[in-house]
């Protein structure tokens, strides 16, 4: 599994991530770390990044020991492969619905024989080190971690198939979508998306792989807990950037009404 991440687990017995939408310069990078948390995700699927951005973002993660996924918009070939030699350490693939989802995510991250990921010997995902092909495999297959995430009903219905494909590291849970699909829409807290993540996380469990619990989710942090969650997400970089301009804004208005 991925060094950086086992690393950041072992010194704390769980971590801390965050998403990033609009920061797309490697400044982001030593903001998160200064912080203290242990790294983050690009999301791409709701934000707009290059390639190029994901690489300069990912490599200067790798350097300064942060965790960095990227959630890409869709499962293809030609998205996974060139984020991946692009630096990533992770995918978070959306809308995973059945074990055939989860191992075509799979099979996009790993080289063969457990998948059909296309091999750049010199590439930013090993920081351009120069090695052998089967040492580079290697490195890289068990370097990639793949986290499926559940948004509909179907997935939920499937949640111990998609858990059990091997080479799955994660299950996360988008709460917002959701809560659409189960006919309570923007209510991520309601009890019918309580029970789906409850469910969801029993299934990680069960599979023996990690479960990513997102913002929405932190009022069952104990549950989740103690069902063996240790990965845990918090807001996005825009809405903490937002939040503390607010802060900031309300403070000033108060100093000079006063």
């Amino acid at each position: 599994m991925n060094d950086i991440f086992d690393d950041r687990l072992k010194a704390k017995g769980f971590v801390k991530i965050i998403s990033l939408r609009q920061i797309k310069t490697a400044d982001i990078v030593y903001l998160v770390k200064e912080s203290g948390f242990d790294g983050f995700y690009i999301d791409a699927e709701h934000g707009v990044f290059s390639v190029r951005e994901i690489s300069d973002i990912s490599m200067s993660a790798k350097s300064n020991g942060l965790i960095s996924w990227v959630r890409v918009p869709e499962a293809s070939v030609s998205l996974v492969g060139p984020i991946l030699d692009a630096g990533a350490g992770g995918i978070i693939f959306p809308h995973v619905s059945n074990a055939q989802e989860a191992l075509k995510a799979v099979q996009m991250c790993k080289y063969p024989p457990l998948g059909k990921r296309s091999m750049a010997a010199l590439s930013a995902a090993s920081l351009y080190q120069k090695a052998p092909a089967q040492k580079l495999k290697q490195e890289r297959d068990s370097g990639v971690f793949v986290i499926a995430m559940i948004e509909n009903s179907e997935g939920i219905d499937n949640a111990r198939e998609i858990a059990s494909v091997p080479g799955v590291n994660a299950l996360m849970m988008g709460p917002m979508d959701l809560s659409f699909e189960l006919g309570v829409p923007g209510q991520t807290t309601h009890p019918l998306v309580i029970d789906a993540t409850l469910k969801a996380a029993k299934a990680a469990q069960s599979a023996g792989i990690h479960f990513v619990v997102g913002e929405a989710g932190h009022e069952l942090v104990d549950q989740l807990r103690g069902l063996g969650a240790r990965i845990f997400t918090g807001g996005s970089d825009g809405s903490y950037l937002l939040g503390a301009l607010t802060k900031a804004a309300a403070e000033f208005d108060a100093k000079l009404k006063g």
